[in-house]
């Protein structure tokens, strides 16, 4: 049940139903993309699939892989390795897999593993598929700690909203929790085949669909703030003496106003399904966040490549509008809604703050 956690069982073996052939792993840049099971074409097709690229580099090679699969000359591209992946994980992946398809019911499941652009992410994507090809689930699996507190934080949020009821979205259905290796594991319902893409622009903020998840908008005083682990994070990585700090500063002593928020809120989080949208990757929502901070976090995604591109025209869009003309308490909550996506590292975030002693300059 998705309530506990099932522990990894070392001693576990069972005859292996599938994946016995291996698979055959794709890199790209010399780093490993994706490892498909090395079985019927239809597997190996539907499962090139799961990888889409998130550079027109990327997305160039998943093109190519899958072009090269269909004329079965897609071993020009790959290295064979074996079931256990032993060469490019810190475990038994075998064992591992045998141990979920024992859990689900599913022992005939394939497997398809992908890896992040991110080298150092510490965690990988699994996509299992049964015989026909079909999705049967979607699992991240942590490779340390901080992914395990992210998967931790993930499933207790889903819990938390699952109980709500929600009438104005769908989050996704968590199947399975565990751990494996020391670490955890979250097997979440796929992603429907025939979801839609939700378009880039700031029409798709969900803003019923915030304000259902925000909850109750509370106040918090300055011990309380101070004791959140978001605003500790916050000053670990922010120089003290730099202009926003400041701002920061002469912010706190305003109310300070709180919800619900999801933390990471942009188009890349959200896709139509059956005219509804499903949002998920809840991993860094947070009970206690300044009230904009998705509202925020949704403008700074949507134009991130400008903004990363040319930090201060960034500002000066953001300033003009959220903060011209704003009074005292509007700006309380811009300002630590910022804080808030700058203590999780968000690089857009980072650019445009630490430009912030422009923010006054005039629009060019």
């Amino acid at each position: 049940m998705p309530g506990a956690v099932r522990e990894d069982d070392s001693s576990f073996k069972q005859n292996r139903t599938s994946g016995s052939n291996g698979y055959l792993l794709f890199r790209f840049a010399r780093k490993p993309v994706i490892a498909v099971p090395d079985s019927s074409q239809k597997v190996k097709i539907a499962g090139l699939k799961c990888y889409r690229g998130n550079t027109v580099r990327r997305a160039s090679f998943a093109w190519m892989t899958r072009l090269l699969t269909r004329f079965r000359v897609d071993r020009l591209l790959t290295q064979p390795v074996d079931s256990s992946l032993s060469s490019l994980l810190p475990f038994n992946f075998q064992d591992w897999l045998d141990t979920l398809r024992q859990a689900l019911g599913t022992p005939s499941a394939e497997a398809v593993i992908v890896w992040p652009p991110q080298t150092d992410r510490g965690r990988i994507y699994i996509h299992l598929l049964d015989a026909n090809a079909r999705p049967l689930a979607f699992v991240k699996l942590a490779l340390d700690a901080l992914n395990d507190a992210y998967l931790r934080s993930e499933a207790q949020t889903i819990e938390k909203l699952k109980a709500l009821q929600l009438t104005s979205f769908r989050i996704p259905s968590l199947m399975e929790i565990g751990k494996w290796n020391g670490h955890y594991y979250c097997v979440f319902e796929p992603i429907a085949t025939d979801a839609k893409p939700v378009q880039s622009s700031w029409s798709s903020f969900p803003q019923d669909c915030v304000k259902e998840y925000a909850g109750q908008v509370r106040i918090i005083g300055l011990q309380q703030l101070t004791e959140l682990k978001w605003w500790k994070n916050f000053w670990e990585v922010t120089p003290p003496e730099s202009a926003f700090a400041q701002d920061v500063r002469m912010a706190q002593g305003h109310p300070i106003r709180v919800c619900r928020a999801h933390g990471d809120l942009g188009i890349m989080n959200m896709i139509h399904v059956d005219d509804q949208i499903l949002i998920f990757d809840w991993e860094e929502c947070c009970d206690a966040a300044p009230i904009l901070t998705d509202e925020l976090m949704f403008f700074l995604v949507l134009n991130q490549r400008e903004f990363l591109s040319k930090p201060v025209v960034g500002l000066r869009k953001l300033h003009r509008r959220y903060l011209s003309g704003a009074n005292a308490q509007r700006r309380c909550d811009v300002i630590m809604a910022l804080a808030f996506i700058r203590a999780s590292d968000k690089p857009v975030a980072t650019k445009i703050l630490d430009n912030w002693e422009h923010k006054n300059a005039q629009a060019q």
